[in-house]
């Protein structure tokens, strides 16, 4: 179970740091911005996941990657189609899940 979490927080944590690196792709248009600061906040919330064992980073790491993954697929087929968007919704999909999961067992 603790090999789940870590994988989960690893997601997050290369995630955010792919958010991130959007900047040096694309203009910083609105929803660029609003995807680097969803990176900035994935990767804190990854490491969180990865070195504290809590159940509110769990709870972050279920509740954001979720509203992310709907934003993503709002600016995939709306603002801006790209491999990135694709990328971070399949980690989103992988990630939620587990936290979820491992917020059940956790009771």
């Amino acid at each position: 179970m603790i090999r789940l979490r870590k994988l989960a927080g690893i997601l997050l944590t290369i995630s955010g740091v792919t958010h991130i690196l959007q900047l040096l792709v694309y203009p910083p248009h609105f929803h660029v911005i609003g995807a680097v600061i969803f990176g900035i906040i994935y990767f804190a919330i990854g490491l969180f996941i990865l070195f504290k064992n809590q159940r509110i980073y769990l709870w972050f790491g279920a509740i954001l990657p979720t509203i992310g993954g709907l934003l993503g697929l709002y600016r995939f087929f709306f603002l801006q189609p790209n491999p990135f968007t694709v990328f971070h919704v399949l980690i989103d999909l992988i990630v939620v899940p587990i936290c979820i999961y491992r917020l059940k067992i956790r009771r």
